[in-house]
């Protein structure tokens, strides 16, 4: 079952780049892991709260086979030479009408407008979804991570764990048939 067009759009980067916005494939195995596992540690740590050992083969392949009830999954690709790379990794894991945002660009190209466009394009995917509301977590020192939120009008609170929460309602767009 797809997905619906694989290929979504194509951005161009502060720095002048282009970068092709996709759902995911189960293909994607080998190229999350590849860049997963050039991830700075920060940037890890960032994303799952935890310091942690390289991603396997296994965990790569799980990711990239998603489940589409549950999830929604893109990434940001670029051309390096004639293969692809994939260089950012956004999602919505959907619990009942909520969906919550988990997203990684790779360090060499943060700051640069990548991960504010992914979460756009999360977005309109959650409300095409008709999701009711998207939430972020972050770390309090994740500054870039509360840009993005704020710019997209996420409101933002301390969770009880010290964790930054973000909150988006969504305008109901589903039709009910």
């Amino acid at each position: 079952e797809s997905a619906g067009e694989v290929f979504i759009k194509e951005v161009r980067l502060k720095d002048g780049s282009l970068v092709k916005i996709r759902y995911i494939d189960v293909d994607d195995a080998l190229l999350l892991l590849e860049m997963y596992n050039s991830l700075s540690q920060d940037t890890i740590y960032n994303r799952f709260f935890v310091f942690r050992d390289k991603l396997t083969i296994e965990e790569a392949e799980k990711m990239a086979a998603i489940s589409k009830k549950d999830e929604i999954a893109l990434v940001g690709v670029v051309n390096r030479g004639s293969s692809p790379a994939i260089i950012a990794d956004a999602r919505i894991y959907i619990e009942g009408d909520t969906g919550e945002i988990g997203i990684v660009v790779h360090d060499r190209w943060q700051n640069k407008g990548l991960g504010t466009a992914l979460v756009s394009e999360l977005i309109r995917e959650g409300e095409k979804r008709g999701l009711k509301r998207l939430k972020i977590y972050c770390l309090p020192d994740n500054r870039i991570m509360i840009h993005v939120g704020e710019k997209l009008g996420f409101k933002c609170t301390m969770s009880e764990l010290g964790v930054v929460r973000m909150v988006l309602d969504l305008p109901s767009t589903k039709r009910s048939e």
